[in-house]
Protein backbone atom coordinates (compact mmCIF):
# COMPACT_ATOMS: atom_id res chain seq x y z
CA UNK A 1 0.00 0.00 0.00
CA UNK A 2 1.22 3.48 -0.69
CA UNK A 3 1.37 6.04 1.83
CA UNK A 4 0.33 9.33 1.14
CA UNK A 5 2.57 12.27 1.50
CA UNK A 6 1.73 14.96 4.14
CA UNK A 7 2.43 18.71 4.03
CA UNK A 8 4.63 20.39 6.18
CA UNK A 9 2.04 22.82 8.86
CA UNK A 10 3.00 25.75 9.85
CA UNK A 11 3.99 26.39 13.40
CA UNK A 12 1.89 29.59 15.17
CA UNK A 13 3.90 30.07 18.31
CA UNK A 14 3.44 33.62 18.69
CA UNK A 15 7.29 34.09 17.91
CA UNK A 16 7.97 37.54 15.92
CA UNK A 17 10.81 36.09 13.34
CA UNK A 18 11.54 39.23 11.87
CA UNK A 19 13.56 40.51 15.14
CA UNK A 20 17.11 40.09 15.51
CA UNK A 21 17.80 39.45 19.11
CA UNK A 22 21.14 40.16 18.68
CA UNK A 23 20.68 43.64 17.81
CA UNK A 24 19.18 44.26 21.30
CA UNK A 25 21.25 45.03 24.24
CA UNK A 26 18.67 45.51 27.01
CA UNK A 27 15.70 44.05 28.13
CA UNK A 28 13.86 47.69 27.63
CA UNK A 29 14.62 47.57 24.08
CA UNK A 30 12.93 44.33 23.83
CA UNK A 31 9.94 44.78 25.56
CA UNK A 32 10.05 48.26 24.36
CA UNK A 33 9.31 50.27 27.04
CA UNK A 34 12.02 52.67 27.72
CA UNK A 35 12.58 53.12 24.04
CA UNK A 36 9.43 54.22 23.23
CA UNK A 37 10.02 56.86 25.43
CA UNK A 38 13.04 58.62 23.58
CA UNK A 39 13.22 57.14 20.10
CA UNK A 40 16.70 56.42 20.35
CA UNK A 41 19.85 55.64 21.96
CA UNK A 42 21.83 58.32 20.96
CA UNK A 43 22.36 61.46 22.50
CA UNK A 44 22.95 63.33 19.40
CA UNK A 45 19.44 62.25 18.06
CA UNK A 46 17.80 62.57 21.16
CA UNK A 47 18.96 66.56 20.44
CA UNK A 48 18.04 66.79 17.22
CA UNK A 49 14.96 65.10 17.52
CA UNK A 50 13.62 67.67 20.77
CA UNK A 51 15.21 70.96 18.60
CA UNK A 52 11.93 69.70 16.02
CA UNK A 53 9.33 69.90 17.96
CA UNK A 54 7.30 72.84 19.07
CA UNK A 55 6.94 74.12 22.32
CA UNK A 56 3.25 71.91 22.80
CA UNK A 57 5.17 68.42 21.69
CA UNK A 58 8.28 69.30 23.76
CA UNK A 59 5.82 70.16 27.29
CA UNK A 60 3.74 67.35 26.50
CA UNK A 61 6.76 64.75 25.90
CA UNK A 62 8.42 66.28 29.15
CA UNK A 63 5.12 65.43 30.53
CA UNK A 64 5.38 61.81 29.20
CA UNK A 65 8.57 61.02 30.93
CA UNK A 66 7.72 62.37 34.17
CA UNK A 67 9.09 65.65 34.33
CA UNK A 68 6.86 68.65 34.61
CA UNK A 69 6.72 71.25 31.95
CA UNK A 70 7.98 74.54 31.88
CA UNK A 71 7.48 77.48 29.73
CA UNK A 72 11.04 78.32 28.75
CA UNK A 73 12.34 75.91 25.98
CA UNK A 74 15.97 76.16 26.79
CA UNK A 75 15.24 75.54 30.48
CA UNK A 76 12.76 72.53 29.71
CA UNK A 77 15.59 71.05 26.70
CA UNK A 78 18.45 70.92 28.91
CA UNK A 79 16.29 69.28 31.29
CA UNK A 80 15.12 66.27 28.77
CA UNK A 81 18.85 66.34 27.79
CA UNK A 82 19.96 65.42 31.30
CA UNK A 83 17.32 62.82 31.74
CA UNK A 84 18.02 61.21 28.89
CA UNK A 85 21.30 60.81 30.19
CA UNK A 86 20.78 59.42 33.45
CA UNK A 87 18.10 57.23 31.23
CA UNK A 88 21.46 56.01 29.51
CA UNK A 89 23.82 56.04 31.41
CA UNK A 90 21.37 53.66 34.16
CA UNK A 91 20.65 51.66 31.08
CA UNK A 92 24.67 51.27 29.66
CA UNK A 93 25.19 50.22 33.23
CA UNK A 94 22.84 47.52 32.91
CA UNK A 95 24.18 45.80 29.69
CA UNK A 96 27.78 46.24 30.59
CA UNK A 97 26.78 44.23 33.99
CA UNK A 98 24.73 41.57 31.57
CA UNK A 99 28.28 41.67 28.76
CA UNK A 100 30.51 40.65 32.35
CA UNK A 101 28.43 38.07 33.09
CA UNK A 102 30.33 34.56 32.01
CA UNK A 103 27.69 32.07 30.56
CA UNK A 104 30.35 29.31 30.68
CA UNK A 105 29.77 29.31 34.46
CA UNK A 106 26.60 28.65 34.17
CA UNK A 107 24.67 24.72 34.25
CA UNK A 108 23.72 23.35 30.87
CA UNK A 109 20.46 23.06 31.36
CA UNK A 110 20.20 27.17 32.15
CA UNK A 111 22.92 27.61 29.03
CA UNK A 112 19.94 25.77 26.97
CA UNK A 113 17.09 27.70 28.24
CA UNK A 114 19.15 31.19 27.67
CA UNK A 115 19.82 29.65 24.05
CA UNK A 116 16.15 29.18 23.63
CA UNK A 117 15.18 32.76 22.46
CA UNK A 118 18.25 33.26 19.78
Amino acid sequence: MKSKKTKKNMEIHGKDETLNPKSFSSLDEILGESLCLYKTTNTEEYSKFLSEMNMTDLQAHAYKIGLVPTQDRKVLTDRLVAEFIKWQSKTNSCVQAVAKTNLDDLPAKARKILREGA
